[in-house]
Formats: structure tokens, sequence, C-alpha cells
């Protein structure tokens, strides 16, 4: 579904031309403004594709089949309840049947809707990356029901993420003779490759109620990465998928009542769509979580599924959960992540998340020696996001700073066993590395203020061959519209991909421009995916730093919209058990 849009994408050129080589780099935006409100990058590749992530998508396709135009809900809110029953939304009529829609979520009688979908995007047009999403049966439209999250991309163009299983419609009579249709799916989230047109799927080795996986990574030998259910604490879910399909009625013993399957007046597959969320919202009091490589052959095929392991080996009668994930592999084989691992201090043992190399059987641990004040007061000790093709790793370590844990970056050299920590914005940022690639080039983000609340952040780049620390914001243009909150991907030709902060104009549910009472644009904070390509011959341009802390302009704080893309994105991949 290729939306290409020369015209927009030659005057966002304009827009963002510089005037002169007075920076390092030019700010290009993703046309990814029309897909969602706002937009988060995750990878780069070496052709200049991108993966993002959008949330709060626009003109999602709504099912009239599961609506009543009849009811006196509808009547009384809608403006022109005719239209709408035809499918001839106003602005306003489509935004109550959203909201009216998403207020029901979860249920099975109503239609589902997505919060977040994905685009590989280049600088001229953007591809939806449909996930496990399905056209509709009553449009030729894919149904925007499934989240799906894109976290990493080859030079093959494989991209690979996670995504919620189809909703399907099931139609079902009760017992008393009213119809209704049930809106059920198979699995909850699973991690895939997207080739092109093509979906593969990558299950866990276990998949009982559907079973879960993620995916993080990807190198060009078509190894991908991350985590997913290796086996079960109990037969409970077991149990209630074969009560799901058995058939045979249940006698309570009542000659005035109909006797019904353990299931209860309900179809199958809505039975086994409810043992799917109560696996899928509470995913580790059910299963054990390990770190996967799925490897795939040039065509897609998946050809076997290897099982990492802990930092330690738990007892064989412990039942307790314990987690391990692989975020990032280079093209060696060796992955990186995070594992679950033991602190001892006064004969008391803790579990606590630490960054580790997952090289063959072996793991590493990154950070074994850990601060004591962190290790009693945070869960993690430290990650591990992604490894390059000379074994250098990055990630963070959490380190108390004036009597505060704070993130510190790091670059962790194989070949040396040497981990150093990078000087970053001043002592007291929170720092985190997301990316490296082949030339020793780091990106991620920091803070750059000292307040205690409402800390603003900026991308960063460091060369571990130099040993140079860059904000990213003092190599673009001073007039540049764009704030560079978090820098996320990085090529070998040195191109980013970076989350930015801009203001501009409000838009509706159907991506229309919102218009105050005067008929002004109504202007407020959004966050933008863009990519900064390198200037030959560039040069840092004295920009006159402006005063924002205190500046007035219209809309929200960003601090939640930024988090929220922390949490889709998973710090680009995902960094947290």
């Amino acid at each position: 579904m290729t939306k290409t849009r020369l015209a927009a994408a030659l005057s966002l050129a304009l827009l963002v031309a510089p005037s002169s080589e007075a920076a390092k780099y030019t700010v290009v935006e993703l046309p990814v403004a029309d897909e969602g409100q706002n937009s988060f990058p995750s990878a780069i590749n070496q052709d200049g594709n991108v993966t993002v992530n959008v949330n709060s998508p626009f003109n999602i396709p709504i099912d009239l089949d599961l609506l009543d135009f009849e009811s006196e809900t509808l009547v009384n809110l809608l403006t022109d309840v005719q239209a709408a029953s035809n499918g001839d939304f106003n602005s306003v009529d489509y935004q109550l049947l959203l909201a009216l829609i998403d207020s029901a979520d979860g249920s099975q009688t109503s239609q589902q809707i997505a919060s977040r979908i994905s685009f590989l995007a280049s600088e001229n047009e953007t591809d939806y990356i449909t996930g496990f999403d399905q056209l509709t049966d009553f449009s030729n439209e894919f149904s925007i029901a499934t989240n799906t999250n894109v976290r990493d991309i080859n030079n093959s163009g494989m991209a690979v993420g996670s995504g919620e299983g189809f909703y399907n419609k099931v139609d079902y009579t009760f017992e008393d003779g009213d119809d209704v249709t049930f809106i059920v799916h198979e699995f909850g989230t699973r991690g895939f490759v997207s080739l092109g047109n093509t979906i593969v799927d990558l299950p866990p080795p276990e998949t009982i109620a559907g079973g879960f996986s993620d995916a993080f990574g990807i190198n060009e030998s078509n190894q991908v990465v991350g985590y997913g259910s290796t086996s079960f604490l109990t037969d409970t879910l077991e149990t209630a998928i074969e009560s799901c399909e058995d058939e045979e009625l249940v006698d309570d013993d009542d000659p005035d009542t109909t006797d019904f399957p353990a299931r209860g007046d309900v179809p199958i597959e809505s039975c086994i769509s409810s043992v799917v969320s109560t696996f899928s919202s509470s995913v580790t009091s059910y299963a054990q979580l390990r770190g996967l490589i799925w490897q795939l052959d040039d065509q897609g095929n998946l050809l076997d599924t290897k099982e990492l392991g802990l930092l330690f080996e738990p007892e064989a009668e412990d039942t307790t959960v314990y987690s391990s994930q692989a975020i990032a592999i280079n093209d060696n084989g060796i992955a990186v992540g995070i594992s679950n691992g033991e602190y001892t201090e006064s004969d008391v043992t803790v579990i606590r998340n630490y960054g580790v190399i997952f090289d063959g059987d072996e793991i590493i641990n990154l950070t074994p020696d850990p601060e004591r004040i962190v290790a009693r007061t945070s869960n993690t000790i430290s990650t591990a996001q992604d490894i390059n093709n000379d074994n250098l790793v990055v990630g963070y370590q959490v380190k108390s700073v004036n009597g505060t844990n704070r993130t510190k970056f790091y670059v962790y050299d194989m070949n040396l066993s040497e981990l150093t920590f990078p000087d970053d914005f001043f002592l007291g940022s929170s720092s985190v590395a997301l990316d490296i690639n082949n030339n020793g080039q780091v990106v991620g983000y920091g803070d750059i203020d000292a307040s205690l609340t409402g800390r603003r952040t900026e991308g960063f780049i460091y060369d571990h061959q130099t040993q140079e620390f860059s904000g990213l914001q003092g190599l673009i243009d001073c007039d540049s519209p764009y704030k560079i909150v978090q820098a996320n991907s990085i090529n070998d030709n040195g191109e980013i991909v970076a989350t930015a902060r801009y203001q501009g104009p409000s838009k509706d549910a159907m991506g229309e421009v919102v218009l105050d009472s005067a008929g002004s644009e109504i202007i407020v904070d959004l966050v933008t995916a863009v990519k900064l390509v390198p200037i030959v011959g560039g040069e840092i341009e004295a920009c006159d730093v402006p005063d924002e802390v205190n500046r007035d302009r219209q809309g929200a704080n960003l601090s939640w919209i930024l988090g929220l893309g922390l949490l889709v994105l998973g710090f680009r991949r995902r960094n947290t058990i």
C-alpha cells in the first residue's frame, strides 16, 4: 500500500533545505505525517529505508455492520445518523463513533482499532507494514485493527517486529434466538518478519493459547533475535483450551434449562479468544520467557529456532518466571540483550536485569559487579542495545550520581574485554545508547538540563574512534524548526534517523487540520520521524540558544508523548523484562 507524495516531498525539501552549508546535517522529515498524530523511527538500513511506528493512525475504516444506527445512543449522539449509516461521515460523527468503539476496547462484540501501526519509509514514500492485519470484508482496505511495533531492518529489506493476531468475525445465534457477531483472535502478540508483501510468522517454542513472541533485531544472514514463551508453569491454559473445544454437554440436572458445553452458550472461537486474552494480559504469570534466534532463508522461510539461556541455572523445583531477551545480532552471529541474573549481598539473593552477550552457548555478563547502592534500589543494572561487526557493544548501565540513579551509556569492546563510559552532556545527565554502526559511530539520547522534573532530552552522536561526543541539535541548521530529542539508529553512510519535536497544526481523526473559532490553525507540539543526512564539507553554525523553558505555546507538554514513544520502540527495540 504505497503512498507516493512527490509534491509534498518537494515542498518539504524546500522547507528543510539549508540555505548554506553552515551545518553538519540536513534534516529531512519522513513522509509519515499523513498517517497519524505522532511518529517514532526505529531503524535505518544502508539504502536509507527507515522503519517507523505511528501512534493514533488517521482514517481508520469503521465497520458499519457492527453498529446499530437505530439505537437510542447513536440517534442522540450523531449529527447526521442517515449519512453515517451509509458510511458518509462528517468529522464530528466520525470521531464520536471512533470514541465509542475505542471505549469498548477488548469487548468481543465491538470492532477493534489499533493505536499503533508501522511503516517502511523512504524520503518520498511510505509502505504500510501490515503485520498480521488483513483486508476487511466490508471494503478493500486493511482493517487497522491490530497494533504493530516494527524495530529493525536489514539491507535486504527484511523488517522485524511484533504484532497482535488478526481479529476475525464469528456469527453466532444464542439459544434465545438472538444473533450476534463475535470479534475474536487466535493469539495475542507474536514476532514477524515483513518482506515486501509477505509476512513471516515467528512462533515461540510453546504456543499454548497462541503463545507469545517478540522480534527486535535482524542481521544480514537473516538471523532474527527476540524472545518468547518456552515453557508453561502449569497446565491451566491447556486445560482451559481443552474445555473450550469440548462439545460434551454439561447436565445441570434441571429439566427446565438448556444444557451447554463447559464453555457455555458461546462459540468455541470466543472461548479460546478469552483464554488468549487472559494469557496475553499476564504472560509472566503463566510462561517462562527466553531469548530466541530464528533463522530464515533469503525467501523468508523459517528454518530453525534456537533458545537462549539465562545468566544462572534455576533449581529444578523453582517455578519462578525468569526471562532473557536478545535485542540485536551482528553478522558474526553474536547477539546482545538482557537477562535475569542473581545479585547476592549478606547472604540475600535477589534477581536483577543485566546487559549480556549471547556468544554461541556462552552468556557474558557485561556488568557483573554493579554498585551496591544501585543493586539495592534498581531492578535493572544494565542493558545491551546493539552490537556491530567489530564486536563493539553499546547500551547503558545504571550508576549512582550524587545519590541519584542515572543511566550512563557505554561502549564495550569484546576483543579487549574493555568497558568504557564516554563523557555525555553533563555529570548528572542520564544517557542511553541505542545503536552503533560499523564505523564505530554511536547514537542515542540524554538529558540536557538538570531540572528535577520535565528533564529535556537531546539526541547525540559519539565517535568511538575519535572519542568525540556531540549533541545533534548543534549540528543542524540554526533555523531548523525541529528539536532532535532522540537519535534512534545510524547506518554506515552516517545517516541518522531521529525523533524530533516541532510545532505544527493539530489534526482530527480524519487527518484534517483543526481550526479555531476564528478559522486559524491550532498549533500544538508534535513528534515526528526525521532523517539526518550528512552534508559534505558542512560546518557547525554558531547559533543563538533560545530560552525555551517558559515559552508560551498551545498544546500539551510532550513528555508523555515521548515516554509513549520509548514504550512503543522499547528503547529502539526493548530494554526491560
